[in-house]
């Protein structure tokens, strides 16, 4: 089962905790205190991967920990600092961190920027965009974003070793009998939210062809029948026009009116079609009058309007499908005339039109920025 959403609760290990120790050697008259310093505690450290594809793998995980650090031991030996829990996350996985209303913001320094980029991450770790609903008396705030192969981000931080009785030392207090406990590891409750990264979008209602298109010029395999809501979650495939020449496609489950709402299946991935590019909109000219493909051209965009200003203004090809059934080039041409754009005719079965969309598409998502 594709899983994109999960929440659950990190918490870094615990701190070491400093010993009470004094040196003891044989023809050393005057010892002193030698006890050493605990371990820090390991980080709960997340890795952005391409080698997985959603949240199944934590479906079931409720709580992460890193292991504590050692205890100081004597002879001014410093205790083991604890190993960090690394998971890995598909790139594109957003991290939330979700707090009590009213509940302190976590400082600044929470955040691991030593290996992403400044623009990965919200400031402050609040910034409030993507807001999540979440339950009743707790807010929702973006902390990280995934979105590059290699990216580390500590979700959780270890908690810093005691000191040992060695720290204490002065110069009127020679044998100090002190020493302090290890420090709690940082505790977070986190939601994770998948949006997969990909060039172009396939969007269009339920039957218009999107996954019989994507496994026509990819090497995906969607689920295909003759009939609606057979694809039930995201899938991705490589376009590969030429080995210099490639793109990435996505295809979610087809939209339904109502859907921005949480009608049919389509609502729940609208937001992996957030961060393509480009839009593919998918119009079954099979059948139905010029009027009604209209209609269904509309629903389609005024659910997109609903979900999200970001993918109204994404860059939108129409195009009509199923070309290969009489009469559908008559209604591709009307169709075009009514929405004032052209809309050119393919056929995920056959192929026909689709190597000069595919490079069409490759051109657009290669046009300088204005």
């Amino acid at each position: 089962m594709f899983v994109d959403e999960h929440e659950l609760t990190v918490k870094g290990g615990r701190g070491g905790d400093g010993i009470v120790s004094f040196r003891r050697e044989s023809h050393v008259p005057k010892g002193g205190p030698d006890g050493g310093d605990g371990g820090r505690g390991g980080d709960v450290v997340f890795i952005a991967s391409n080698h997985s594809d959603g949240l199944g793998h934590l479906q079931h995980v409720r709580e992460i920990k890193a292991k504590p650090g050692g205890n100081g031991m004597g002879a001014n030996c410093h205790g083991k600092n604890g190993k960090d829990t690394e998971i890995e996350l598909p790139v594109g996985t957003i991290i939330y961190e979700l707090r009590e209303t009213g509940e302190a913001a976590p400082v600044k320094d929470d955040l691991d920027l030593a290996n992403a980029p400044p623009e990965a991450f919200s400031e402050e770790g609040a910034s409030g965009e993507d807001y999540v609903e979440p339950a009743a008396g707790v807010q929702a705030f973006q902390i990280a974003d995934l979105s590059e192969p290699g990216m580390r981000f500590i979700a959780a931080h270890g908690g810093k070793g005691g000191l040992g009785n060695k720290q204490f030392a002065t110069a009127t207090n020679q044998a100090p009998r002190e020493a302090t406990e290890g420090r709690p590891g940082q505790l977070r409750r986190l939601r994770l939210e998948l949006k997969l990264i990909a060039d172009v979008g396939l969007v269009g209602l339920p039957n218009a062809g999107k996954s019989t298109l994507l496994a026509h010029c990819t090497h995906a395999k969607p689920k295909i029948a003759a009939y609606p809501f057979t694809t039930l979650a995201p899938y991705l495939g490589i376009v590969e026009l030429t080995p210099e020449n490639r793109f990435v496609m996505a295809d979610i489950p087809g939209l339904i009116e109502g859907a921005a709402h949480g009608k049919g299946l389509g609502h729940q991935f609208l937001r992996h079609v957030e961060r393509t590019r480009i839009l593919l909109h998918l119009i079954d000219c099979s059948e139905g009058e010029p009027e009604q493909l209209k209609h269904d051209h509309d629903v389609i965009l005024n659910e997109l309007r609903e979900h999200s200003p970001v993918l109204a203004e994404k860059p939108r090809m129409v195009v009509g499908n199923k070309g290969d059934i009489p009469g559908a080039e008559e209604r591709a041409e009307a169709l075009s005339k009514l929405l004032g754009v052209p809309v050119p005719l393919i056929s995920g079965v056959s192929g026909k039109g689709l190597k000069e969309l595919l490079w069409a598409i490759h051109h657009k998502l290669h046009e300088p920025a204005e």
